[in-house]
């Protein structure tokens, strides 16, 4: 049987902070182009290494390993339907990327470190399918590098939310260009924004549509599909690396996203009935395509760019019924233009990053947001997508950050009444160009 493997990498992403910079680690997941890879059988084995009972000095003392282990694994069975059989092995390194051994392993033990050579990633996830795109096998190590906790410790990854966005990885998700999803390709430490690294242990809406969409009956919910195209020099192309996301209008939450391929296709899967807002944007942004998968920066180096746009079927109110069951055709023809106005970082509490905010109803505070073009704003063209969120007027300021692109300060007001979900910081430029945050803001439960 032919194996291929997916193997994760590491990019470093510095935190630009008031006072000192600190740094994030990265991991990515490389799919077959952007292709779907999933399980046919149902449990899933995974065998839990003997190592996380007598994990590593790197993991805090006291770190209930195991557990974390088995919430995050819950987390996802509640979610995809899929059943998890769990076993214990003495075994502690992950197979070799060319030679599986069909033992689908958790462990944090020492052994791997030659598979973290040059790098910080807290963790890596590394696949194997057959010539059909089946899984057959997939295992999860964590750096030895990397320090751990459970509790929340300064400077530390949360050993649940780690293991919850490689277990994605297992199933066959791919990286999120969502800023809040478990799935997006980055992991902050404790303490950024002044606050324990929670947030990435719940799955965001999009973390479960897209799960679900891999392991439901195609004919159980809704998708939107199509294809991007634009033309330069004369002929027609695809356009690689665009993020197409969907908000509930109801609600404003990002509910599901999509990535489009190399042949400019995208599909945002595992929508219920409803009304949907519909965003197109070039990841060129807070995540950028090429950590969404490996390869992916020289293709995007070579696809056209774009401004970013409401995608719609020319309702009047930019956006679009479902029905159950359906799939809604949305294809468009963009015209080649580099943005100008090209958010990068999002920020709180004295410090920038490329992390979701994690705020609470009720709260009054300023948020912050850096990058090309920010400095063209004024107040009115900054808006978050929950109506139950609101910029509060006059609030609009410089703020001073050691980056290499202008940022902006700005309060916002969030309602006590605000449901759980990852919303959206909206921009547009005094010349009309619009830019997204999505999921930016996430209010966890």
């Amino acid at each position: 049987m032919l194996r291929k493997s997916a193997i994760s990498f590491v990019v470093l992403v510095a935190l630009v902070a008031a006072i000192v910079p600190r740094t994030f680690a990265v991991t990515t997941i490389e799919p077959a182009s952007f292709g779907a890879h999933r399980w046919l059988r149902n449990p899933i084995i995974v065998s839990l290494s003997t190592s996380l009972d007598s994990p590593p000095a790197n993991v805090a003392k006291g770190s209930d390993v195991r557990a974390a282990v088995r919430r995050a694994l819950q987390s996802w069975s509640d979610a995809a339907g899929v059943q998890f059989l769990e076993t214990t092995t003495s075994n502690e390194q992950i197979s070799p990327a060319n030679d599986g051994d069909g033992v689908n392993l958790i462990t944090v033990s020492a052994t791997n470190a030659a598979e973290f050579e040059n790098s910080d990633a807290p963790a890596r996830t590394r696949v194997f399918f057959d010539s059909g795109g089946t899984i057959i096998e997939a295992d999860i190590a964590l750096n030895p590098s990397a320090q751990f906790s459970d509790d929340g410790t300064f400077g530390t990854y949360d050993l649940e939310s780690t293991f919850a966005h490689e277990i994605g990885h297992l199933l066959g998700l791919p990286h999120s260009g969502v800023i809040g999803a478990t799935m997006q390709p980055r992991q902050a430490k404790n303490g950024l924004y002044g606050s324990p690294a929670f947030t990435q242990r719940s799955l965001s809406a999009t973390d479960i549509n897209a799960v679900r969409a891999l392991y439901s009956e195609q004919s159980t919910y809704a998708s939107i599909s199509g294809r991007l195209t634009s033309n330069t020099s004369g002929r027609a192309r695809s356009v690689f690396g665009a993020q197409m996301f969907a908000e509930d209008v109801s609600t404003g939450a990002v509910v599901a996203s999509s990535i489009s391929s190399t042949a400019g296709a995208y599909r945002v899967d595992g929508l219920s009935a409803g009304v949907y807002r519909v965003f197109a944007q070039p990841l060129d942004g807070a995540v950028p395509a090429d950590e969404i998968a490996n390869g992916a920066q020289t293709l995007a180096e070579t696809t056209p760019l774009f401004r970013s746009f409401i995608a719609s079927n020319k309702s009047p109110s930019q956006s679009v019924n479902i029905g159950a069951s359906s799939d809604l055709k949305l294809s468009f023809f963009v015209f080649a233009h580099t943005p100008a106005l090209t958010p990068q970082l999002i920020g709180m509490n004295g410090e920038l990053s490329t992390a979701a905010l994690p705020v609470r109803p009720g709260e009054r505070l300023t948020i912050y947001v850096a990058g090309g073009g920010v400095d063209e704003l004024a107040l009115d063209g900054i808006s978050i997508s929950s109506p139950l969120i609101s910029v509060v007027p006059g609030s609009l300021r410089e703020a001073k950050f050691d980056t290499p692109f202008p940022a902006i300060g700005f309060d916002i007001s969030i309602a006590n009444t605000i449901p759980f979900g990852d919303y959206t910081i909206r921009l547009q430029t005094t010349k009309g160009e619009l830019a997204f945050l999505p999921g930016a803001i996430t209010i966890d439960r």
